[in-house]
Parts: structure tokens; sequence; C-alpha cells
């Protein structure tokens, strides 16, 4: 039973699709986890910020102190936010790179299908 040549070229365009699909993959990858990077780093900043405001205790008036009471006050409700969003982000990178190595395991697996496919057309040739 002769291969179809045809089977080849269908599963060289399918490789090249599963390499496309990977790369796109990696670049959502990348972006997710700099996005989670980005938000870590802002969530480390606002609770240092907080931390800064809560140790301030050389007020000169109670204006100044009730000032910072609640400058720490909304700091830390931003605080809060902050670490939810890095967290989230976290969680899309990680799926990010879920899917990547999804992707990955497509791309290799069309790729050996192709190199079956072109071994089995050699070897009906060669009969």
């Amino acid at each position: 039973m002769r291969t179809d040549p045809r089977k080849l070229k269908r599963a060289r365009l399918l490789e090249r699709i599963r390499t496309v699909e990977r790369s796109r993959s990696a670049l959502a990858a990348s972006e997710a986890e700099e996005t989670r990077r980005r938000l870590f780093g802002v969530a480390e900043r606002t609770r240092s910020l907080a931390r800064h405001y809560a140790q301030q205790g050389d007020a000169a008036i109670g204006t100044d102190l009730r000032g910072a009471k609640a400058m720490q006050g909304q700091l830390q409700q931003l605080c809060a936010v902050s670490e939810q969003h890095a967290q989230e982000a976290g969680q899309r990178s990680d799926a990010s790179l879920e899917e990547l190595a999804t992707a990955e395991r497509r791309m290799r697996r069309a790729a050996e299908d192709r190199r079956s496919l072109a071994r089995a057309i050699i070897a009906d040739l060669e009969r």
C-alpha cells in the first residue's frame, strides 16, 4: 500500500502551523510573565511606602499626623488591590506557560508525524 505524497505535504503544513502556534504562545507567555513581574514590583513598592508612612512619628502638628494616618490607610488598601492584581497576573502567566507547553508538545508531534510519513514514502519508493 503506497503512502500518498499529499499526506506529507499536509503534514508539513500542519508542522508550520504548529510552529506558528508555539511562537504565539511563547510571546503570550512572555508578556504575561512581564506583567506579573511588573505588578509584583508595584505591590512591593506600595508595601514599602505604606511601611514608611506607618513609621512616621515625627509629625509636628495633629494635622500632619492625621494626614499621615489617612495616607497609610489608603496605601494599605492600595497595597491589597495591587497584591490581588499581581496574583491574578501570576495565574495568567501560569496559564500562558501551560498553553506554551501544550503548543510545544503539539509541534513536536506534528514534526514526528511528518518524519514518519517521509520515512514511509521513502520506504514505498524503495520497494
